[in-house]
């Protein structure tokens, strides 16, 4: 009986150090991984880099690193006033509003930014089913033969002639109602139209100092060079009304400028384009590098709308559907690009169109030492507000109460 149970408990001791034994021999579980910067809707925290990224419109793998700020903009709908949308009077404000008919187009976005040594960098994608580069082209009338260019405030939906846009809102400083209203704190209907023609709502300050820093990229126009548009919301004085306007560009040059002139035609004064590449197609600015080369000055027109280039060379619109409104490959740029100068050249950018959105990564000092320029300071949260021009001259959708944090 003694020699039975001496052989179960050495069984059962057998047993439990074999199952100790395995159990030493079992590894710990991996860690799970660190924790991915994540993503907000309401914040842009700003990354810290180790190493500059390519401004070349491919996302480097550092991005990865870099929280996501995610959202989407909407375009308001305006009440209608009773003003033009266009120069030549069609449509008018009283049955149409000014964003009409963008009224409540959506774009989706994501942002991310990082800074290293004295520099700050974006990336911004945002979906968009058109690279629109197709800005007011010049086209012509054979019924008036006049030379006209493609509505700038579009009448219908397919009326739609004019470039992608994004643009950034930064205070400086105080900026009364900025923090809970962003772009609508500078934003103002007026009491009263000063002249028929005038547009119902300006961009203003109401409180003399403040001022707000404004980035505005443009896809045609600021094309050349690569640039941003710096520009500022300023303070205006009383009395307010639809010529109240307190939104200018940094100091410095623009980096276009419209191609047109007027001339006489032996009848009247008309407005023709300034410069055209002759028997060019599809194209939609003219650069400062082409001028005395595929870009040649037109000299003269005539009562039927033909043209007369610098060299003796003739361009005869009348019965080539080449330059009809709307469809014409051969119709003209409305601008001339050249680089922009001085403060209103801080801000670098690299725009890819990828066939179905943008891609754009861009850069500035974080101090340029102007007073007309937001400090990003990476000790201080910083309210600012975004918006999305999809084909549109000033129809935007709006995402208003955003922040930036930095990660030190």
């Amino acid at each position: 009986m003694k020699t039975k149970s001496f052989l179960m408990l050495m069984t059962l001791g057998g047993a439990l150090l074999f199952t100790t034994s395995c159990k030493d021999d079992v590894e710990d579980p991996p860690p799970p991984p660190p924790p991915g910067p994540g993503e907000s809707t309401t914040e842009l925290k700003v990354a810290k880099f180790t190493s500059a990224p390519d401004m070349d419109g491919t996302i480097d793998d550092m991005w990865a690193n870099a929280q996501k700020l995610v959202g989407t903009t909407s375009v308001p709908t305006l009440d209608p006033r009773d003003t033009y949308l266009n120069s030549d009077g069609e449509g008018t404000e009283e049955d149409l509003g000014l964003f009409y008919p963008y009224s409540g187009e959506e774009n989706d976005f994501t942002l991310r930014a990082g800074y290293k040594d004295d520099r700050i960098y974006f990336l911004m994608e945002w979906v968009d089913g058109d690279d629109s580069k197709d800005r007011q082209s010049w086209y012509f009338d054979e019924d008036d033969h006049l030379w006209k260019g493609e509505h700038k405030y579009a009448n219908e939906v397919n009326d739609k002639f004019y470039e992608d846009k994004f643009a950034f809102l930064f205070p400086i400083g105080e900026v009364n109602n900025f923090s809970s209203s962003t772009c609508y704190a500078t934003c103002h209907q007026a009491s009263s139209i000063a002249t028929p023609k005038d547009k119902h709502t300006r961009h203003y300050l109401k409180e003399d100092g403040q001022l707000v820093d404004m980035w505005h990229w443009k896809r045609v126009r600021g094309t050349y060079m690569g640039q941003i548009d710096d520009q500022q919301m300023t303070y205006v004085a009383p009395p307010y009304d639809s010529g109240s306007n307190g939104r200018t560009g940094d100091e410095g040059g623009a980096g276009y400028a419209n191609n047109s002139q007027t001339l006489f035609n032996g009848s009247v004064d008309v407005s023709v384009p300034l410069y055209v590449v002759p028997n060019g197609t599809d194209y939609y600015w003219i650069s400062v590098d082409d001028f005395g080369g595929s870009a040649v000055l037109v000299e003269s027109v005539d009562e039927m709308g033909v043209l007369t280039l610098l060299g003796g060379a003739t361009i005869d619109p009348n019965g080539d559907t080449g330059y009809a409104q709307g469809s014409g490959n051969k119709r003209i740029p409305s601008v001339t690009t050249h680089a922009f100068t001085g403060g209103r050249a801080d801000i670098e950018i690299t725009a890819v169109y990828t066939g179905s959105g943008w891609i754009c990564e861009f850069t500035r000092l974080l101090d340029t030492g102007d007073v007309d320029d937001v400090v990003f300071d990476i000790t201080e949260e910083l309210d600012f507000g975004l918006a999305i021009f999809d084909n549109a001259a000033i129809a935007h959708g709006i995402k208003p109460g955003l922040k930036m944090t930095y990660v030190q």
